[in-house]
């Protein structure tokens, strides 16, 4: 038995050095080996949890996760979990969770089973709980402004139904104003989450999201560790980067703090200025609409994170049509960082994002087939896709189509 795990674990590294290499050097390999070997294994992890468990029982499971949620939802309401963790590995007893907080013993140790199965806290007696590695990370501001972010879709399971009736099942491609989400919530997800008690929350997740994405886009985009030998503009009216509704701009400044000595300037667009603090100095904020001209003429690279699956391909064509028009054949590099789903055997990950996507926004998450259509229409062609493993996000570089001007 070991033998042919050995075995397996072998090919799978020699597999993911030359998918290293082939990405960009060895700089990377590293990286590609660890995040693609993981993705690998999980994928044969969840094969054997998938066989060693009653076919009722996984098909109870997937059931439950609701409920899973609804009862993390709850401790993180009374405050359960942030109890855990102040306590720094120390034990505590439900007793003494339910005089702190208020709460229900018989209720707290009922929400506690689910987290310890989860493995989310440890119970190490009975009625006796303490914090796992896990539990940290779900307590940080960022998780929980995105636990409530979430909650948002738990009413759209029970109306995904009748949404399937009324729109005849189809679904991908239309309006915006189409989705499972306006039809639960009566307004579309975009005036949701501006609402003043989710804006801060969803921005304190993505900003959340982003802290723990330590494979920021110039790390995993080998070029950029070129630029210094490039003849990049210089001057006041030189562009190095527009990150294109960029938020907080946190991979903006990333790379602005990895490669202070490049000339040209920074400038975060955003269709409103960034609601977090930390905007770094240096880097220029611009309110800007992207499905208006783009104001930026001639920068080295247009960066656009997590944007283009919000939308339908005919938005994506307006958008692109503008960064086009603003981009220098003969200098400018159009990047976009978002998930490069693989034609067949996609994770489980990125398969779950497309639904988010399609029940949300009425968008999709696309294959690297379907990124090259929508470039190609727009006059662009794609000169490389730098992807690290089937759950990560992926950068596409593409520059404009050779005779297009």
């Amino acid at each position: 038995m070991f033998s042919v795990e050995k075995s397996c674990f072998q090919t799978v590294i020699r597999s993911e050095i030359c998918l290293g290499v082939k990405a960009g050097g060895w700089d990377l390999v590293m990286m590609t080996c660890r995040i693609s070997a993981f993705s690998k294994f999980e994928t044969v992890i969840r094969s054997l949890e998938v066989a060693a468990t009653k076919p009722a029982d996984t098909v109870f499971s997937f059931r439950a996760q609701v409920l899973e949620n609804a009862a993390i939802s709850f401790l993180f309401e009374l405050g359960i979990l942030d109890g855990l963790v102040s306590r720094q590995g120390a034990e505590v007893t439900a007793a003494e969770l339910a005089a702190e907080t208020s709460s229900n013993e018989l209720l707290i140790v009922r929400l506690m089973r689910v987290a310890s199965a989860l493995q989310f806290c440890e119970e190490t007696s009975e009625s006796t709980y303490r914090a796992t590695h896990l539990t940290p990370y779900l307590t940080t501001p960022g998780f929980k402004g995105g636990l409530r972010w979430t909650e948002t879709f738990f009413p759209i399971v029970s109306k995904i139904p009748s949404y399937l009736a009324e729109s005849d099942f189809r679904l991908t491609g239309g309006e915006p104003t189409q989705t499972a989400f306006q039809f639960t919530h009566g307004k579309p997800a975009w005036e949701v989450i501006n609402e003043p008690h989710l804006r801060h929350e969803f921005d304190l997740w993505m900003r959340e999201r982003k802290k723990h994405d330590e494979r920021s886009w110039h790390k995993r985009y080998p070029p950029s560790a070129e630029l210094a030998k490039e003849s990049l503009k210089t001057g006041e009216d030189a562009v190095l980067v527009v990150d294109i509704g960029g938020a907080s701009g946190s991979q903006l400044v990333d790379f602005r703090t990895q490669f202070p000595g490049l000339p040209g300037r920074f400038v975060l667009q955003d269709i409103q200025p960034p609601t977090m603090e930390g905007v770094a100095e240096g880097v220029e904020v611009m309110v800007y609409d992207f499905f208006t001209p783009q104001p930026v003429r001639g920068a080295r690279f247009y960066y656009f994170r997590s944007v283009f699956h919000n939308w339908s391909d005919e938005k994506c064509a307006e958008i692109l049509r503008n960064v086009v028009d603003a981009m220098d054949p003969d200098y400018s590099t159009l990047l976009i960082e978002d998930y490069v789903l693989p034609a067949r055997e996609t994770q489980l990950r990125g398969a779950v994002e497309d639904i988010l996507m399609m029940v949300v926004l009425n968008s999709l998450e696309r294959t690297a087939k379907q990124y090259e259509d929508i470039l190609h229409a727009a006059g662009l062609d794609i000169v490389n896709i730098y992807a690290v493993g089937a759950n990560e996000e992926g950068i596409i570089e593409a520059r404009i189509t050779k005779g297009r001007w």
